[in-house]
């Protein structure tokens, strides 16, 4: 498998993977407008099929007060094509990765409570749950944070 930019041309596959995962239209259509904008996303490729997507962009306001550096990003997104073959471990050690090489000193995330089977996968890699929150125009939702 390897890991890389998000291209264009992967546009069409990465909204298929995302409508995995999400159903409401107003938030499928903020990702697919994300994508290439104001966040940053990489794709997992495995025998020459897109098999997963992380992305990452600027803190939100709302996420602010979770932060303990002054250089923080929102781990904004990551879906897998298929479960429980390492491929979002894979990318999530990826975002990390870029986030250090880009100069960002810690990583937030917010899952709704309504997404809670994520929570486990959140847990690892070092991510600490610290709080809740409720984002505008979403639900109650659990935040993580890991220092870098």
């Amino acid at each position: 498998m390897t890991i890389r930019e998000f291209r264009e041309s992967d546009r069409k596959v990465a909204e298929e993977i995302f409508a995995l995962y999400w159903t409401d239209p107003e938030f499928l259509k903020e990702l697919s407008d994300e994508l290439g904008e104001n966040a940053r996303f990489f794709v997992a490729e495995d025998s020459n099929e897109i098999v997963g997507i992380v992305g990452f962009k600027k803190l939100p306001d709302y996420l602010k007060p979770f932060a303990l550096t002054n250089n923080p990003v929102e781990f904004y997104v990551i879906a897998a094509k298929y479960k429980r073959r390492g491929i979002g471990e894979k990318l999530k050690l990826k975002l990390i990765e870029e986030v250090q090489k880009a100069g960002f000193t810690e990583i937030l995330l917010f899952s709704p409570n309504t997404h809670n089977e994520s929570w486990n996968f959140h847990d690892k890699l070092g991510f600490e749950r610290v709080g809740e929150v409720t984002p505008p125009e979403d639900n109650i939702s659990q935040v993580w944070r890991k220092v870098l």
